[in-house]
């Protein structure tokens, strides 16, 4: 229950992005539940974004991919609409935590601007839980 938490006046709910840290932000990412949030970790030009449940493993990229237990999912769709065209469009890294093979990759707007394409990727050594040699 969160509502010591809330007592102790430690509670926020954001309705945008915010720094938390040098380098490091939350990103309201609705769909999955109502505050679902993403982090982005900054360092020397390089951002990678921590999908989370947005966008759990890298077959759920395509825009109507969505798990079917997301509580809104047609917000979901929205959410994932804008969050990969910002992050094609700035070069982030896409982090999935849920993705057994693939740890990262970078995605781009396909030609009709309409979905999004992964042009580089890291992938998981089998069996090892490491990342290993990227892949194009």
């Amino acid at each position: 229950n969160f509502e010591p938490v809330d007592r102790a006046g430690r509670w926020l709910l954001l309705d945008d992005a915010r720094d938390v840290l040098p380098g490091i932000a939350v990103l309201p990412t609705p769909g999955h539940v109502p505050y679902h949030q993403s982090v982005t970790v900054s360092d020397a030009g390089d951002t990678a974004l921590f999908l989370a449940d947005l966008v759990p493993t890298s077959a759920h990229l395509p825009l109507p991919w969505i798990m079917a237990y997301d509580v809104e999912p047609l917000r979901t769709l929205e959410t994932k609409r804008a969050v990969l065209r910002e992050a094609a469009e700035r070069g982030w890294r896409l982090v999935f935590e849920h993705d057994p093979s693939v740890a990262w990759g970078r995605a781009s707007l396909g030609g009709d601007g309409a979905h999004v394409v992964l042009e580089e990727m890291e992938l998981v050594e089998p069996g090892s839980g490491e990342s290993g040699a990227g892949a194009s």
